[in-house]
């Protein structure tokens, strides 16, 4: 495992904690804004995906209307009902034909038998078995019946006198076939109204026949030749309503003139009148509608360009003026190997820093690393398991180490290590410190995120990041975070999928771009583009036609750069080759290069079997640790407990006649 795949792997953690972080506030935004809609306290449910109806205005004034709904019923459920609550006169009388039922998943219809109503059934309750029952007082019609996880459609047909109103010019229908009583939507509705055209006269649609659609402003409304009207509408919400406006010649109709559906007077004029104000404001709907979604289109292109202008501004990366392709020499003289790693990623964290910081201290000598054994207790059966030889390394701190540790970071690590883990002790084994994890965890990640919180301060005394880029790179998540919520919350509301589209790529570009605001300053550039340098050296130097440094000191404080930049490996095996003498030294073996060989190089005789280096071994000693301190922090935590379009209609619920809605228990 080398430094750069941690390297790797944490920047994908980094990103994905990022990412996940955006998703869950829009998640929990639109479930939020979802649990303050008004919801049904049942575990069960309904839908109507489907409604079709036929109607036949007749000569005498009365209508005839077959309406099939299909019920998708989730749960269990014993009735529906059909409420008339809308009719033009008091005269007009509500008479139930026939009530069927359709099993879509079978096929089978059964046609249903009328039974007496009593009241109790207004609130609960029912015949018990498949049947309808007409409340004459309220003008319902409830179906008896036993489903569950179904679809089922149910076909009423039904006829209400004095239905069509006649006047000295015109016939009127002000017919809602969709009620605002209906408590779910009615998707996909279909519906026919025919009026009654007398043999032989020619259909002119808009002259003889006139017929407007209220209601959703989606609908559309079309007249046949044959004086068929057609309206077609892909939702009616709950709550809303559809219906159809039309009138035709007085003369095709045949009612006396004291028929309570016979006015006197003429209504064309004002039929004409009305309809035009409600055409007009339908159109004001739309149009506002659609500037609005134009608004919102342009104001996402606008963000989009406003992103890209800053990223470009305050963001992009500025070019080095060192373009070289190799650096022979430290990055930056005076800097500690942590923060040249914080410099490398971006200012992210990585534990591989407090490693290179210990192989920085071997290197000058304040430190040295060890291999060695010792007995520890065997944890067998009953704890009866004897003790076990454990290879290990060791840290000593060698004497003077206070003259040569001046840095803070270099400071801290001492005091990390020997003050607080070995608590004054001169060595410690790197068990002692995964036992220290163990036994004190809250302790042990407090120490640590004390040490990562003096390499940050470091790293900000040096001011690498530019604050512009940050401060964009939050107001950008900001902002994508925002837009995504206000367009869940559009397309609830609206139900314009167009409009929800239209948040989309701004929340994106201003979601990637946030990842990439924050850039380094003009000098740290130029030590970045020399880190680049020296990492491209330290891996192509075995293969250069030139002459390569012997002093061990320098490869010392060069491999401390290669685990940074995690090239170590790589490095090792071409110095191998290319200078054995260097690897042989002993100020080399004993120093740095002891943390990246396998520990039979300093082993006496040299005859112990090769494992993984020192480096290598701490690294995967101190993840262990540290997954072993999140375990037992979290456990800590858990045991607290925590004709045409459609016009939107008249106010208050529509004009037409014969609506009210239903419902399903």
């Amino acid at each position: 495992m080398t430094s750069s795949l941690n390297h790797h792997r944490a920047s994908q953690k980094r990103f994905a904690r990022t990412f996940i972080l955006q998703f869950l506030i829009v998640a929990i935004a639109a479930i939020a804004m979802l649990a303050c809609m008004p919801s049904h306290a049942y575990a069960k449910s309904y839908t109507c995906p489907s409604v079709t109806i036929d109607a036949q205005a007749n000569a005498d004034g009365s209508l005839d209307v077959t309406e099939a709904r299909t019920f998708d019923f989730s749960g269990n459920f014993t009735a529906v009902w059909w409420t008339f609550d809308n009719m033009p006169t008091k005269e007009s009388m509500l008479s139930v034909k026939s009530v069927s039922l359709t099993n879509e998943s079978t096929g089978e219809t059964q046609t249903l038998s009328p039974v007496e109503f009593q009241r109790a059934w207004r609130e609960a309750g029912g015949a018990g078995y498949p049947s309808y029952s007409i409340d004459e007082d309220e003008n319902t019609v409830y179906v008896f019946f036993d489903e569950s996880d179904s679809e089922v459609t149910m076909t009423l047909s039904y006829s209400i006198s004095n239905f069509v109103q006649v006047y000295d010019d015109v016939a009127e229908v002000y017919w809602q076939y969709i009620g605002h009583g209906w408590a779910v939507d009615s998707d996909h509705v279909t519906t026919t109204l025919t009026v009654p055209v007398p043999a032989g006269t020619q259909v002119r649609a808009g002259d003889n026949v006139r017929a407007w659609g209220h209601g959703p402003l989606d609908g559309s409304l079309s007249i046949g030749d044959d004086g068929a009207i057609y309206a077609q509408v892909s939702s009616v919400s709950a709550g809303g309503y559809a219906e159809i406006h039309s009138v035709f010649p007085a003369e095709w109709m045949n009612v006396s003139g004291s028929a309570a559906n016979k006015h006197m007077g003429n209504r064309l004029d004002s039929v004409l009148e009305d309809e035009a104000q409600l055409a007009n404001k339908a159109n004001a709907s739309r149009l506002q509608s659609l500037l609005f979604i134009v608004v919102c289109l342009v104001a996402a292109i606008g963000i989009i360009v406003w992103a890209v202008f800053m990223f470009f501004r305050h963001g992009r990366e500025y070019k080095p003026q060192f373009q070289d392709e190799y650096w022979r020499d430290v990055p930056a003289k005076g800097l500690s190997p942590a923060v040249i790693g914080r410099l490398w990623r971006f200012d992210a964290e990585s534990p591989n820093d407090l490693t290179a910081t210990l192989m920085h201290l071997s290197h000058i000598g304040a430190i040295r690393l060890d291999a060695g054994s010792y007995e520890a207790p065997n944890k067998g059966l009953f704890g009866m398991g004897g003790s076990k030889t454990v290879n290990d390394y060791y840290i000593t701190r060698l004497p003077g180490w206070e003259e040569k540790v001046v840095d803070s970071i270099d400071k801290k690590t001492m005091d990390l290590v020997f003050k607080k883990i070995a608590k004054g002790a001169d060595s410690l084994w790197f068990g002692t410190i995964q036992q220290f994890g163990t036994d004190y965890p809250e302790s042990f990640n407090d120490a640590m995120e004390s040490w990562q919180g003096v390499v940050s301060a470091e790293t900000n005394k040096c001011n690498f990041f530019e604050e512009k880029g940050s401060h964009y790179r939050v107001i950008f998540f900001v902002l994508a975070v925002l837009l995504g919520i206000v367009g869940v919350f559009s397309l609830f509301v609206t139900d314009e999928f167009t409009l929800f589209l239209a948040f989309i790529p701004p929340v994106v570009v201003l979601a990637v771009l946030s990842k990439f605001m924050q850039r380094r300053s003009r000098e740290a550039v130029e030590i970045h583009a020399k880190c680049v340098g020296l990492r491209n050296w330290l891996k192509d130097f075995s293969a250069l036609d030139e002459r390569l440094p012997t002093d061990v000191k320098v490869w010392g404080e060069m491999m401390v750069y290669a685990y940074v930049f995690g090239v170590a490996e790589e490095a090792m095996k071409a110095l191998q080759v290319k200078l054995p003498q260097v690897i042989q030294d002993e100020d080399f073996a004993t120093s740095t290069g002891y943390w990246l060989m396998p520990h039979y190089y300093g082993m006496p005789g040299g005859t112990a079997a090769p494992v993984v280096s020192p480096a290598e071994m701490f690294q995967t000693m101190q993840a262990n640790t540290m997954q072993t301190v999140s375990e037992a922090l979290s456990a800590a935590s858990s045991s607290d407990g925590s004709g045409g379009g459609f016009s939107g209609g008249s106010d208050f619920g529509g004009g037409g006649f014969g609506g009210g809605g239903g419902g399903a228990r």
